[in-house]
């Protein structure tokens, strides 16, 4: 008998639904005008675009007097909505962003009634939150409405990557100042107050607010500066404070420096490894003519964007430096603004032990910074761990602080079973393209989501699944019935390790103790959704964050808001993230055998892993991780703003600084002792 040959598109083949489990839907960007008429009628148009060719609608809304109420655009947004979901789900599209506008004239109307303003940003926040498509407001030009919506959407789609699956925008930054323009310069509207405060305590929010209309009435100008826009922890966390304080009204800016490689290979890998204590290599040891080069980029970073006649440091109240890396700037900006507060904010693990020792590098480099540069700061904000506050910071100058991460953007927010399903695609995509296997639709994960950094123990999370693996197969589990490992993360353009720890990984799958389990091992360096790492981590069974050395690690919140038990070492920050045997596991640093246990029983003991679930879920676990999310921290900086600046406060101070030493040895092995120093919160909650 003749085997019946199949047509590639015939359904019901083995290569269609293999297609079908594999497809993601086709990416457009939407369009969206409306224009207010005088016989009661609002007319609107939507247009899609691909990049290619554009697909149109038109049609009426009808309201019962000439200009048009809060109720009707509420209505309207319901229509609009609906249409536009039920248009993607016939298609088989993905929209990716959407752009509402409206002609000159109807805006006219909405600025003459304020009360129209709010159903406006309301539809773009549905879009946010209901279709995950990223939207955005601008005033349109066109001889027809039509045009209009077509010149939203390719408006929209200038914003974006079309080339990768994934509403991705492009990260814009000012060519005069380097300054960054978080949200395409404040047309993406993805929330409102009211969402911030939905997700916030009531004490936060009024002290938020109390502090936001203080730093209005003084007109406080609050500055930040790092090396790059995208990629890590910083920069998310700049992305969200920018967002809220834009939200509240405060003057609050973002700069960044003009990337030069040659400099990130100093500033990660001289810096940073060394700071950390990753590398005992002397040819990372701090050279001349490496001091030379990172000053000089510095300091042309400062003349040619922030300097005088900038109207950038000159007129600035509070100015906060992330980490080292254009720390440089710092003495000109005490020549430039005097009157200015500094604040430095130390984000990573700074072995302070290794610091203390005369001749180490880590000794040598805090050396050269903190005399000529740090020490002209007038605060030193520390992650809460005593063992990383370096030698020489007068303690009566510290305070603790945190990282943090958003409940309501990309990373964060809720996200339906069908967005869950479209990123799962796109990560495999992604993980097909680099020649690793994808995650199976029907088997659970483990996962852990860090950049390709050698502080972040990857050879220690592949080592703990091998003997997770083999104590499952032990067991008597089938191989298909046992989790997959994912090793997924975000780049950054001043991380030059990312692409050799990336190799090493690969090199590492291929030894013989590790082919046979390669096969389960998804690796993918992601491109910058932050959708689509909430969606993976979403989807996961429980997380890993097995770092050698951390500052305070967002991604365990992250995965602990997602109701995720973290399986970690006792590194760095993350003991105090962590309750262990409640929230999660902790295991001695290099423990894989430990670390495989955890795993074997999270996963064989159905009690006792809903045992963790059932704890973060509850109330108390809600409030405590209120401190980790951006509303929290932002109380932090603006009060520190309103105590540190002199506008509008002569004598102004940061009152009730502890006076004593900093009493406590907690190097990041779980071992917590008191110490004077105290949280930025503990000054605003008395």
């Amino acid at each position: 008998m003749t085997a019946r040959k199949f047509s590639v598109l015939e359904t019901g083949s083995p290569r269609y639904v293999l297609a079908r489990k594999k497809a993601i839907s086709k990416s457009v960007y939407m369009g969206i005008a409306l224009a207010h008429v005088t016989e009661g009628q609002i007319e609107w148009a939507c247009s899609s675009y691909d990049g290619n060719e554009f697909e149109t609608h038109e049609d009426v809304f009808c309201v019962d007097s000439a200009t048009p109420k809060a109720s009707h655009l509420e209505k309207l947004n319901d229509t609009i909505i609906k249409t536009v979901r039920d248009y993607a789900n016939s298609h088989n599209y993905r929209i990716q962003a959407v752009c509402i506008g409206c002609d000159e004239a109807t805006a006219k109307v909405v600025a003459e009634h304020p009360e129209l303003k709010d159903p406006i940003r309301s539809m773009c926040t549905r879009f946010w939150f209901d279709i995950d498509a990223a939207p955005c407001i601008y005033t349109l030009r066109g001889v027809s409405l039509t045009e209009e919506a077509a010149s939203a959407a390719r408006k929209v789609y200038d914003w974006f990557t079309p080339q990768f699956p994934g509403s991705i925008p492009r990260i814009a930054v000012d060519p005069d100042t380097n300054e960054v323009l978080v949200d395409m310069d404040g047309h993406c509207h993805m929330v409102d107050l009211k969402h911030f405060e939905d997700t916030t305590d009531k004490p936060t929010w009024d002290k938020l607010l109390q502090l936001s209309e203080e730093c209005k009435q003084r007109k406080l100008k609050i500055l930040f500066f790092n090396s790059t826009p995208q990629g890590g922890g910083v920069a998310l966390m700049r992305h969200a404070t920018i967002r809220l304080m834009r939200l509240l009204g405060v003057d609050c800016r973002w700069f960044v420096a003009k990337p030069n490689p040659d400099v990130f290979v100093i500033t990660k890998r001289k810096f940073h490894n060394v700071f950390q204590g990753v590398t005992a290599d002397e040819q990372y040891r701090l050279k001349q003519e490496d001091k030379d080069l990172w000053i000089e980029w510095c300091e042309q970073n400062f003349d040619n964007y922030w300097g005088k006649g900038k109207d950038v440091v000159e007129s600035a109240d509070v100015i906060i430096m992330d980490d080292p890396q254009v720390s440089a700037i710092i003495p000109r900006i005490r020549e430039l603004n005097p009157q200015a507060r500094i604040v430095y904010r130390s984000h990573i693990e700074i072995r302070a032990d290794l610091a203390s020792v005369p001749g180490s590098m880590q000794h040598d480099l805090w050396d050269f910074l903190w005399s000529g540069f740090i020490s002209k700061t007038d605060m030193f904000i520390s992650h809460p761990v005593a063992g990383f506050i370096p030698p020489r910071v007068p303690h009566t100058r510290v305070a603790l602080m945190p990282a943090a991460t958003d409940e309501l953007d990309g990373l964060n927010k809720k996200m339906s079973a069908a967005d869950i399903e479209y990123y799962r695609r796109v990560f495999n995509r992604a993980a097909e393209d680099q020649g690793s296997p994808g995650i199976t639709g029907d088997r659970p994960y483990v996962i852990q989501i860090a950049r390709f950094d050698p502080a972040k123990g990857i050879p220690d999370v592949i080592e703990a699944y091998r003997a997770f693996r083999e104590q499952l197969t032990n067991k008597g589990i089938e191989d298909d019935q046992q989790p997959q490992l994912v090793l997924c993360g975000h780049g950054s353009i001043d991380d030059p390790d990312g692409t050799v720890v990336y190799e090493q990984v690969l090199q590492l799958l291929g030894q013989p103790e590790y082919r046979e389990y390669a096969r389960d091992i998804c690796v993918a360096r992601l491109p910058a959704s932050d959708q689509l790492l909430c969606a993976v981590l979403r989807g996961s069974f429980c997380a890993l964050q097995l770092s050698h050395r951390e500052g305070f690690e967002v991604k365990v919140t992250e995965s602990l808001s997602k109701y995720k038990p973290v399986i970690a070492y006792r590194s760095g920050g993350i003991p105090l993230q962590i309750e262990d045997g409640k929230t999660g596991i902790l295991v001695e640093r290099g423990n894989t055998k430990g670390v495989a246990d955890a795993l074997t029983r999270l996963y064989t003991d159905t009690a006792y892993y809903q045992d963790f679930v059932n704890e973060l879920r509850t109330k108390e676990q809600d409030s405590k991780r209120q401190q980790y999310f951006t509303p929290f921290q932002s109380v932090n900086w603006l009060y520190l703003a309103t105590e540190l600046a002199y506008k509008g406060n002569d004598e102004a101070v940061a009152k009730n600084q502890p006076a004593g030493e900093v009493d406590g040895t907690y190097m990041g092995d779980g071992q917590i002792r008191q110490w004077n120093a105290e949280y930025v919160r503990s000054f605003w909650q008395k």
